[in-house]
């Protein structure tokens, strides 16, 4: 049984497939398995993943049906033998020392999750921004504090990569595999509930690729608006266990909600029973969202425009979307 499992969810990635696994074969640390899904991919994945797999033993291959990151991601756990998981994106790759560096730092903390920084960086590998706190390291045993620096610092990603995770507090966490925008968030943040200790480190080991076809510059689909009813079933929960987190969580999932609302916008597929619950909650909301200084100024006074007069922010957007692209 290997210490690590990695779980490489892959879905139309033969660009980059080669490159993420390159780097976790090149790891310091070298008692791992890896887990690849390939999820339903219609380009040479599949035949990437099972090359790779007849050359080194440690290399597992599913090949599923197209269901979504987060069943591919359930499916990686289900198969996982390690006693510690992580995740990597197919299209990322991470820095040599990675894994070792993590399980360093739990050995030493005794922790359940071990949390890092990342580089995002464009598809040529140039860094374009790096996450990464001026503390050393932060530890945390409390809910709430996970919590508050999941939404309010933002220190730990929503996402599951860049994190060394272990296996036994995926028994029983709903992986929401019906959605598919966001459903990254909702696992994390049960993951955090359920550990009894955390520790967030300042190093960024993990590059993380950014592509402008990435799906929060798509149009409305059908898939936002699942997501969107998980994000506030999600917040009413958050919000009933930690109401002293009131104006973190709110300002967190406003963010969404512009996004939800830009989606609309980009391909004129206005949903009107999610903008009458959009609209409602951010007038619900307002004082909380113009006092939450992690949110962007203008992600706040587009919430506002929205809450009030949502016809004009989608002329304005429609304009500004046809002059930029964006």
């Amino acid at each position: 049984m290997s210490k690590i499992s990695v779980i490489v969810p892959v879905y139309n990635a033969e660009k980059y497939l080669k490159q993420c696994i390159e780097s976790i074969l090149k790891q310091t640390f070298q008692d791992y398995d890896i887990i690849l899904i390939n999820d339903g991919s219609k380009d040479k994945s599949g035949i990437i993943c099972n090359e790779y797999a007849r050359r080194d033993k440690r290399i597992t291959v599913i090949h599923t049906k197209n269901c979504g990151p987060a069943a591919a991601r359930r499916a990686g756990v289900e198969a996982a033998q390690g006693k510690y998981i992580t995740f990597v994106d197919a299209d990322d790759w991470l820095d040599g020392n990675m894994l070792s560096f993590l399980i360093e730092e739990l050995d030493k903390w005794h922790a359940d999750i071990i949390c890092l920084g990342h580089k995002e960086v464009d598809g040529k590998g140039s860094i374009l921004s790096c996450t990464a706190q001026e503390m050393e390291r932060i530890e945390m045993t409390l809910p709430v504090q996970m919590m508050y620096h999941l939404h309010g610092t933002r220190l730990i990603d929503s996402g599951p990569w860049a994190k060394l995770i272990a296996r036994c507090l995926f028994e029983d966490i709903d992986f929401c595999d019906s959605v598919t925008i966001g459903e990254d968030y909702f696992m994390v943040l049960q993951l955090l509930e359920k550990a009894e200790k955390v520790v967030l480190c300042k190093e960024a080991m993990y590059n993380r690729c950014i592509r402008i076809t990435s799906i929060s510059r798509s149009g409305y689909t059908e898939r936002h608006q699942n997501a969107f009813k998980q994000y506030m079933y999600w917040r009413r929960y958050l919000l009933g266990r930690y109401p002293e987190l009131e104006a973190e969580i709110v300002g967190y999932h406003t963010e969404y909600e512009m996004a939800v609302m830009t989606a609309m916008c980009r391909n004129k597929k206005y949903d009107k029973s999610v903008i009458r619950y959009l609209v409602k909650d951010l007038r619900e909301n307002w004082r909380v969202i113009l006092h939450c200084r992690k949110t962007p100024l203008y992600m706040r006074v587009s919430a506002m425009v929205i809450a009030y007069c949502y016809p004009v922010f989608i002329v304005i957007f429609r304009a500004v979307h046809l002059l930029t692209g964006r």
